[in-house]
């Protein structure tokens, strides 16, 4: 067999042959990594896909129930209704109006976080129905009794854990979606009640199913291991019922792996601090066909290429073939990753000269880059951890500042909480991370915080005037231009003068395409040679963005002119003992921005 195909053939037939045989095993082999990197790729692939619509789906549907939790922690900033739920009600108590527009108050701020709640009932620590709310006449026959599910459940919910079941209410004829969540003395663990939520079952199926793509399968369950909801009956034998972990915790991380057989992929992740499982089941049938397509590719591409060698194999000659061996080696070592490996200039002056001189050009340009992005990546990556540590602190003092605002109100002390709450927004706003322009009126928001908390230090010694007009509020403006010259104005004005009172007033005014805002005080002013040299200092860049006199002055006039050009910018105007006038002129420019 041998002798007929090889030995007595020509040699035309044995280059053929040898080529064909010499290049069967390493394509084949070849084809079956081809096969197996396609069909792990096209794994990978939809792992990454299922897994960034897990992660989206579990952080949308974790906000939707939270926002359950969250209007029922709510309750805390209404002391008339947490003694409600307390002690009752009392009908001849003069307190009672009162009590009823805590309440009104209450149900309003509850339905504003979650549109779809249709009835709220108010139960107190003796398990007693205190009050409700209904959107509509007709749910006022929605009623807690034991011919509802878990009723005995719903009053005995230990702290911090919430309840959520579906069910048909015989009395309406229709399937309704239940949150139900106790209000404990967050301090000393005594129960006050319990609150419970109701929404219409097709409304929360709408909710719930409003991102997810057919033939996926969304599946909750709730503490207790019971499923409340399942988008269809496929694949119940795949879901685990659910079981709390030993601390209830905020963390929504899910897990994604793949079933047996890897027909299916299930995704897992706790919901509403832990209170609730999501589970979102992944059929792998397109999977089947793409491997059953990448098996037809392969064998298909083998094929071809196997008659592509035996056909270029005939007008193979030992000056063609041997420049190629080595562009294959030179090429299977840039494969394993080695780019210092360079061709010989071939004296003739073809195509394969040509290829060669292109693949050295290549190789060099390639590990360029790879050093290029390499830096680049060390950089972005110390950039990341300096801009992580310099977050921990700052947002560590604005979640203390909502803490004390909290407890201040609880104590009844609503001073406190507003210092607490100017501050909060104040460092809300300085620490967001998304677009660095912001509004006007956002700007004067934060302005006015500022103000806020600077009255209490100079009480009755600083007044306020702000005249912007109405159609600014929305137009853009960088972040932080504001709060430097109001500061110089503190420290200038406020802290040098010996005046009883220094008025500081906010103008803006629109001049065609352009916005005119100044911020003006009646203090001590400043005298003309200091002046002068301020005005130099802001005519001329600094070298430095941190260096001279007026620092904060200096910094804001170079990010508008860096921002928005050089014909934009500050200027000051002041006389002494007749006050300062700081002036800045910004573009014109309306649109929406990423705001907090």
């Amino acid at each position: 067999m041998i002798k007929r195909l090889f030995m007595n053939q020509s040699i035309r037939a044995k280059i053929v042959w040898s080529t064909v045989l010499i290049s069967l095993v390493p394509l084949l082999v070849l084809s079956y990594l081809f096969y197996q990197n396609s069909t792990r790729s096209l794994e990978q692939a939809m792992v990454r896909s299922s897994d960034q619509n897990a992660e989206y789906l579990s952080d949308y549907l974790d906000e939707y129930f939270r926002s359950f939790s969250t209007s029922a922690l709510q309750v805390y900033g209404f002391k008339r209704v947490i003694d409600l739920m307390e002690y009752g009600t009392n009908y001849n108590d003069a307190d009672i109006i009162d009590v009823r527009e805590s309440l009104a108050s209450y149900y309003r701020l509850a339905v504003s976080n979650n549109a779809d709640i249709i009835k709220i009932m108010v139960y107190g620590s003796d398990h007693t129905l205190r009050d409700s709310w209904t959107r509509a006449d007709s749910y006022n026959a929605i009623a807690l009794d034991r011919r509802m599910p878990h009723y005995g459940d719903v009053a005995e919910l230990p702290f911090q854990h919430s309840l959520m079941f579906t069910y048909q209410d015989p009395a309406i004829k229709q399937d309704l979606f239940v949150y139900a969540l106790p209000i404990y003395d967050p301090f000393y663990r005594k129960k006050f009640g319990t609150l419970l939520f109701y929404v219409l079952g097709k409304d929360f199926t709408k909710k719930v199913e409003t991102y997810n793509r057919e033939p996926n399968v969304i599946v909750l369950q709730n503490g207790q291991g019971e499923t409340f909801y399942r988008t269809n009956d496929n694949y119940k034998a795949e879901i685990k019922p659910y079981r709390l972990p030993d601390e209830l915790n905020d963390s929504n991380e899910h897990t994604l792996q793949f079933t047996e057989g890897q027909k299916l992929l299930v995704s897992s992740s706790p919901l509403d601090h832990a209170n609730i499982g999501l589970n979102i089941v992944y059929p792998s049938t397109e999977l089947a066909h793409n491997r059953q397509m990448t098996l037809r590719i392969t064998l298909g591409a083998l094929v071809l290429v196997m008659l592509v060698i035996a056909a270029f194999s005939l007008l193979a000659q030992q000056f063609i073939t041997r420049p190629i061996q080595y562009l294959g080696k030179a090429m299977k070592a840039v494969r394993k990753g080695n780019f210092d490996v360079t061709l010989p200039k071939n004296r003739w002056q073809d195509d394969l000269s040509e290829l060669t001189g292109s693949f050295n050009f290549m190789t060099r340009t390639i590990q360029e880059l790879i050093e290029k992005e390499y830096k680049m990546q060390l950089r972005n990556k110390e950039a990341q951890f300096m801009a992580l540590q310099m977050q921990i602190n700052p947002h560590f003092l604005y979640n203390t500042l909502q803490t004390i605002g909290g407890k201040a109100v609880l104590a009844g002390d609503y001073e406190i909480h507003e210092m607490c709450r100017a501050l909060g927004d104040m460092f809300r706003y300085s620490f967001y991370e998304g677009n660095m322009e912001s509004t006007i009126g956002a700007e004067l928001a934060h302005l006015n915080n500022y103000l806020y908390i600077q009255q209490f230090r100079f009480e009755e010694s600083l007044t306020t005037r702000f005249d912007v007009q109405s159609e600014l509020m929305d137009a853009r403006i960088i972040r932080f231009v504001l709060q430097p010259i109001l500061e110089n104005i503190m420290v200038h004005a406020l802290g040098k003068t010996r005046r009883s009172v220094v008025r500081i007033e906010v103008f803006a005014l629109r001049e065609d395409d352009h916005i005119r805002m100044s911020i003006s005080d009646d203090g001590p002013g400043m005298e003309p040679d200091k002046l002068e040299a301020l005005r130099a200092a802001l005519a001329h860049p600094a070298s430095k963005v941190f260096s001279g006199v007026s620092i904060g002055l200096r910094n804001v006039h170079e990010r508008i002119r860096l921002f928005y050009g050089t014909p934009y910018g500050l200027e000051i105007d002041s006389r002494p003992g007749q006050g300062t006038t700081v002036s800045l002129t910004i573009p014109y420019r309306q649109g929406e921005t990423e705001d907090v």
